[in-house]
């Protein structure tokens, strides 16, 4: 199994879920997705992105939600710094119904729909 780490803000976890449900129904074939299980903010961010880069570092490619708030979020950013210091196919996915911009450390990737189908031919590329 090839491993795609998903980036997202704790408010679009519902779109996390339906990602994994796509996983669950086999729709990701030879894919599946890594992203933050524990909470390590007690720890500090040096055990925070410690973290994080275990999980990147393994993944064949990072997955960036993008909705209302990821603009506002500084862990997209590291989280996307992480996957370019390893050189990691980054990909960003709108979120339906969603206008949010991208942060700026993102405004020159490549935009998917949020669309397991999509999501695969890319991967595929």
């Amino acid at each position: 199994m090839k491993s795609i780490f998903v980036s997202y803000v704790f408010e679009d976890k519902p779109f996390l879920n339906k990602m994994k449900n796509w996983e669950e129904k086999g729709l990701m074939e030879e894919y599946t997705f890594t992203f933050e299980k524990e909470d390590k903010r007690h720890e500090g961010e040096k055990a925070i992105k410690n973290y994080l880069k275990n999980l990147i570092k393994g993944s064949a490619i990072i997955l960036v939600l993008i909705g209302d708030n990821t603009h506002n979020h500084d862990w997209i950013k590291i989280e996307v710094e992480l996957a370019n210091n390893f050189n990691k196919k980054i990909r960003c996915v709108r979120i339906p119904g969603t206008t949010g911009k991208k942060p700026e450390i993102l405004k020159n990737y490549k935009e998917l729909t949020f669309n397991p189908n999509q999501i695969l031919k890319e991967l595929r590329k």
